[in-house]
């Protein structure tokens, strides 16, 4: 019984230090900043991951929202909240090629900055229709509004023009 014993505490040990390492890479690469050169001097990479938390957060409750439908009947017009999901996943896939064009040099540093304020109207825009849903005395034309302008500005987003 004590042979059994001591192979499945080595198997465990074996399993968390495992465990640590992996989890101890991972904070590692997250913490140690990569620098690259580009044309326009260098610049720190940006990991997806970080982004997509700091500008992004209130679009995934939305996304929530939306899935769950409830909150936008008879507030939105099916077909708006059928643009507003697409729009929602074209921004998201629109996010991810930024970052991968800003990590390759594809973009310059002033064309990411001048995309992150455009993310910063969308999560604006995006913690406005949270707000106005979860208002106890929500106003539909309000909300078809802000979720028009939701669309309009994912559209520029993805299209590169300007408001």
């Amino acid at each position: 019984m004590t042979g059994k014993v001591k192979i499945l505490s080595l198997i465990l040990l074996a399993v968390f230090f495992l465990a640590v390492i992996l989890v101890g890479r991972d904070l590692f690469l997250r913490l140690s900043i990569r620098t690259i050169q580009c044309e326009d001097g260098p610049r720190k990479m940006i990991d997806i991951r970080e982004f997509s938390t700091q500008y992004w957060g209130y679009s995934y409750e939305l996304q929530a929202n939306i899935g769950d439908k409830t909150k936008f009947s008879g507030k939105v017009s099916p077909k708006q909240l059928q643009q507003l999901s697409e729009s929602l996943q074209q921004a998201n896939e629109f996010r991810k090629s930024l970052v991968g064009g800003y990590n390759s040099c594809a973009i310059s540093k002033a064309q990411f900055t001048e995309f992150v304020v455009r993310f910063q109207a969308l999560d604006g825009l995006s913690r406005q229709i949270n707000a106005e849903l979860n208002s106890h005395n929500s106003d539909t034309l309000r909300i078809a509004d802000l979720v028009k302008q939701y669309i309009n500005l994912t559209q520029q987003l993805s299209s590169g023009t300007k408001q």
